[in-house]
């Protein structure tokens, strides 16, 4: 394989790696996204392919947010 074979496969697999970790993030936000709308973390954990106990995680979190006005 040649150098620039070797930095074009870098590249690919950074870019996979990088949509992977944006594509989780925007579940994560959905996640967000109903715990506020009152939808019960397990409903939410099963809809969004999340374990329930970061479900829960983001609950806790959303709980230390100041609330807007």
């Amino acid at each position: 394989m040649t150098w620039q074979q070797t930095i074009d496969v870098e590249k690919m697999f950074a870019f996979e790696e990088g949509h992977d970790a944006g594509v989780l993030e925007g579940i994560r936000e959905s996640a967000r996204n109903f715990l506020k709308e009152g939808d019960s973390p397990e409903k939410i954990a099963r809809c969004c392919s999340l374990p329930l106990a970061e479900v829960l995680a983001l609950r806790e979190e959303l709980s230390r947010e100041p609330v807007a006005q």
